[in-house]
C-alpha cells in the first residue's frame, strides 16, 4: 500500500512539473486586430508583433521561429529585454541582431534597464544590431505615400525616482514634451499602470508590458499581483480602451526574481490594423 501511495505522489509531482516546465517553455501567439483613427488605406493590414519582457529568457530558437512566421511588418520591443537578477547582455544583442533580420525593429527600456546599470552598454549593442531606440521621441513609418507615427518613451524609472507618485509627475511631463502629431500615433511604453496618461495625450494604440500578466493567474480571478500595482491588478494583459485610445498589455516572455508563471504561458502579441473583429 506504500508502495503504491508513493508511486502516485511520484506521478503527481513529475506531471506537476511537466505541467510548469509547459507553462514557462511554452509560447502562447496571441492575436489582435484594433482599428485606429484615421488610419491610411495603406496601413489596413499592417503587422506588428510586440515582444515583452525577455528578461534574458534563452527558447532555444523557438521565439525567433514564431517571430518569424508571422511576417511582421515591424516588431516593437516593450522593454526588460535585459534582466536585473541573470544579466546577460550579449543574449540580449544577439536576440536582436536575429530579429532585426525578420523586420525593422523598434524598442524603448523597461524597469530592468535602468536597474542593471549597464544601459549604455546594452544600448550601444542594440544599436549596432539594427534596433531603433526611441528615448522621449517620435518617428514616422511610410507605406505607399502614407504615414503613421510610431512614438517610444523611457520607462519611468529612468526619472531617476523611485516613488510612483513622483514617477507619474515626471513622465506626465515627459510625455507632454512629445510633439502633436496629426493622424494614428502608437505608442510604445514599458508601463500598463499609466494608462490615463496615454488616454489624456490622445494616443491610439499603446504596446505595454510590465505586468508579467500576474505572474500568477487564477480562473475567473485573472492576474495576482504585478510591480506597482499589487494585488489584483486592473492592467495585466488584453486591451482597455479609453475613449479613442487602446491600450494593449503583453504577459511577456520571460521572468525575473520569482522564476515561475502559474497558468500563464509566455506570450507573444501580434496586432494586425484594420477593422475590429
Amino acid at each position: 500500500m506504500k508502495k503504491k501511495l508513493i508511486i502516485i505522489i511520484a506521478a503527481v509531482l513529475l506531471l506537476a512539473a511537466a505541467g510548469l516546465f509547459w507553462g514557462n517553455k511554452s509560447i502562447e501567439v496571441t492575436r489582435y486586430r484594433l482599428l485606429p483613427e484615421n488610419l491610411p488605406e495603406s496601413f489596413r493590414g499592417f503587422r506588428i508583433v510586440q515582444v515583452s519582457d525577455l528578461h534574458n529568457t534563452d527558447f532555444g530558437g523557438r521565439l525567433i521561429e514564431k517571430i518569424a512566421a508571422e511576417k511582421p511588418d515591424i516588431i516593437v520591443i516593450t522593454g526588460d529585454l535585459a534582466d536585473y537578477y541573470s544579466t546577460d547582455i550579449p543574449v540580449a544583442v544577439d536576440f536582436a541582431k536575429k530579429v532585426c533580420e525578420i523586420a525593422p525593429v523598434y524598442y524603448v527600456t523597461g524597469n530592468h534597464e535602468y536597474r542593471i546599470g549597464r544601459y549604455e552598454e546594452l544600448k550601444a549593442g542594440l544599436e549596432a544590431a539594427g534596433v531603433e531606440i526611441l528615448e522621449n521621441e517620435t518617428v514616422e513609418i511610410s507605406r505607399n505615400g502614407e504615414k503613421i507615427s510610431l512614438t517610444g518613451v523611457n520607462d519611468p524609472a529612468f526619472t531617476g525616482s523611485k516613488l510612483i507618485d513622483e514617477q507619474y509627475i515626471a513622465f506626465s511631463a515627459e510625455l507632454k514634451k512629445l510633439p502633436a502629431v496629426n493622424g494614428t500615433n502608437i505608442l510604445l511604453s514599458h508601463r500598463p499602470e499609466f494608462f490615463s496618461l496615454y488616454a489624456e495625450y490622445g494616443f491610439d494604440i499603446v504596446f505595454c508590458g510590465h505586468a508579467h500578466g500576474g505572474q500568477v493567474r487564477l480562473p475567473f480571478i485573472g492576474g495576482v499581483f504585478t510591480p506597482d500595482q499589487g494585488f489584483f491588478p486592473k492592467y495585466s494583459e488584453g486591451v482597455h480602451s479609453s475613449g479613442k485610445t487602446k491600450m494593449v498589455i503583453s504577459r511577456g516572455l520571460g521572468n525575473s526574481a520569482f522564476p515561475l508563471r502559474i497558468f500563464n504561458r509566455p506570450e507573444l502579441i501580434v496586432c494586425d490594423l484594420g477593422e475590429e473583429k
